[in-house]
């Protein structure tokens, strides 16, 4: 086979050779800040017996993002809608008054794509 594809914001293990041999496996990874979408791994093969092709399509490293931050009860975060929330972003949260903050102010974007936890909580002051 040919090399695979190469794809942007990863490598293939198989990234300093320029052939391949039938049966061959090579496994895609993704940069940091990405994550891989699709199966990590192809193969050489071959439909006529004699000329290698690549078991499937390469794999895609999309950016890691966290989704929109949390609502809280009687409480708002300072993050607008348009931002995007890349690992290691930072949400403040604040109560509405009358109610107070229980737990940390703030939640993080971790390199999974989601929000640290606890999330805050807002209670009302008695």
């Amino acid at each position: 086979c040919e090399p695979p594809p190469a794809i942007p914001h990863g490598t293939h293990s198989g990234h300093s050779r320029d052939t391949f041999s039938y049966a061959e496996v090579v496994t895609y990874s993704c940069d940091s800040g990405h994550a891989l979408a699709g199966d990590a791994s192809i193969s050489c093969t071959s439909a006529d017996g004699e000329r290698g092709s690549w078991s499937g399509p390469a794999p895609r490293c999309q950016e890691v993002r966290c989704p929109r931050p949390p609502s809280i009860p009687n409480g708002q975060h300072n993050a607008s809608p348009s931002d995007r929330h890349l690992p290691g972003s930072v949400v403040q949260y604040t109560c509405t008054q009358g109610y107070s903050l229980l737990g940390n102010a703030s939640i993080r974007c971790t390199a999974a794509g989601s929000w640290s936890r606890p999330q805050p909580r807002c209670a009302g002051v008695f």
